[in-house]
């Protein structure tokens, strides 16, 4: 793997004012090479063509919603590139949207799931809009850039943006309409929104995804991107090392060639050495750990939302800037990671998927119910050293499970007593968090069987 890069310093007002801001603009390169890095060739995107409102305001507003909507659909009537479509509704009805960008043209989701593709999850929480605005602009980017990179790039890899929490976002709430934490609720599925991003990852199958955020900064916790990888113990390792791989060396990476500093989500540091994890765990009902239990490349960015200097303390507008150019970079990290290595992920998560299959067969390994990467469980409760064959389900149980395994791509099987989910299946990582009455936000208490 690559050196992992920290820059410990602060980044200065010059830095912050100059470095990359993706609100800049510059005229296309179409003469490149088409292995040029997307880094530099994304810097050269026609962004006077189609800027966001956000950048028509210099970062003094945000984009609204309804603002969202007629740039995307602009966008798509701009770009033979882009399909703007509805995958669902809000509570409150509004619409869930999916924007794909592949070249000539994004490719239908059947065939786009045997190639490669990224998937980007825009502020789930409707209080953090840095991450919906370097969607717009990374979306707009890849549209319209003319360089051969990019266009090389997108005619192998289908690039999809969903913006996960529209309500939220009106409202300004970290929440949906219903006060939900949406990145609560992967396993569970109980709001319109993750079932979106469920049905996203079940169809498109993406190669690498990362879900952008924004954190509060705090005293020993104060850097422009915290990013954080899958830690959940029953993550496929091949999967865990790329994503972690992701993380620190790709996108921290990125945002740190800027001069922007960089740490691990959840970590706090004094005199540059970790001495209290207060976030980043294991649970599984959270995306970047459901992602990796998904056979997928995930990993999770969170810019600070308050200012870390004299600059951005005096200049709002300038705060803000930085927290959309930090979350930009850092998903261009990820593209970066596809550019370079799509042919590894692409058989490292079809190869992931199979050897979860092989292993629930069999019944070997070991399955966890709590612990992370980094920590082992010592409770006898949070592991299982001898793997349940599958577990059993009652009809009734079954009735209630059925949208929501299905919403898992979870397979099962017609039993006399009800219905049989075999562990020998790609899910088999996150099979026993949702049915097991050991995982604490599993969905019911169903039977493991040991003959199947």
């Amino acid at each position: 793997m690559k050196p992992r890069f920290v820059l410990a310093a602060a980044a200065t007002a010059a830095l912050l004012t100059t470095a990359v801001a993706v609100s800049a603009q510059a005229e296309p390169n179409p003469g490149a090479g088409a292995d040029r890095p997307l880094a530099q060739a994304l810097a050269d995107a026609p962004r006077d063509r189609l800027p966001t409102p956000f950048e028509k305001s210099n970062g003094a507003s945000w984009t609204s919603h309804p603002q969202s909507l007629r740039y995307y659909r602009s966008l798509d009537s701009a770009s033979d590139r882009v399909k703007v479509e509805n995958i669902g509704r809000t509570t409150e009805g509004r619409p869930l949207q999916l924007v794909s960008v592949g070249a000539p043209a994004p490719k239908p989701v059947a065939e786009a799931a045997k190639g490669s593709v990224a998937l980007f999850v825009c502020s789930v929480h409707g209080d953090e809009p840095s991450g919906r605005e370097a969607c717009l602009q990374m979306a707009r980017d890849l549209a319209l850039s003319s360089d051969a990179a990019v266009t090389r790039f997108l005619e192998r890899t289908t690039v999809l943006f969903v913006n996960a929490n529209p309500d939220g976002w009106v409202a300004d709430t970290r929440g949906n309409a219903d006060g939900t934490d949406v990145n609560r609720d992967y396993l569970g599925a109980a709001t319109p929104e993750a079932r979106a991003v469920l049905e996203v990852i079940r169809d498109w199958k993406p190669d690498v995804l990362n879900d952008l955020h924004e954190y509060g900064p705090r005293e020993h916790y104060a850097t422009d991107l915290l990013h954080l990888w899958p830690r959940n113990r029953n993550v496929d390792p091949g999967v865990y090392d790329l994503a972690k791989e992701m993380s620190e060396d790709y996108a921290s990476a990125q945002v740190t060639s800027l001069g922007y500093t960089s740490g691990v989500y959840g970590q706090l540091i004094k005199d540059g050495e970790p001495y209290l994890q207060v976030a980043g765990d294991s649970q599984a009902r959270i995306l970047r750990n459901y992602a990796g239990l998904a056979n997928v490349v995930g990993m999770l960015s969170e810019t600070a939302n308050e200012p870390l200097n004299d600059a951005e303390e005096a200049d709002s507008a300038l705060l803000n800037r930085r927290r959309v150019t930090v979350n930009y970079n850092s998903a261009l990290g990820s593209i970066q990671l596809v550019q370079e290595n799509r042919d590894l992920l692409v058989s490292e998560t079809a190869a992931a998927a199979e050897r979860q299959t092989e292993a629930g067969a069999e019944g070997s390994g070991v399955i966890y119910f709590g612990g992370q990467d980094d920590m082992i469980p010592t409770d006898a409760d949070q592991v299982e050293p001898h793997p349940m064959c599958g577990y059993q389900l009652t009809g009734e149980q079954y009735e209630k499970l059925k949208p929501t395994l299905a919403l898992h791509g979870v397979m099962s099987e017609a039993t006399d007593e009800g219905r049989l989910v075999p562990l020998g299946q790609p899910a088999r990582g996150l099979i026993p968090l949702l049915l097991d009455a050991r995982s604490e936000y599993g969905l019911v208490d169903a039977t493991p069987l040991e003959s199947c």
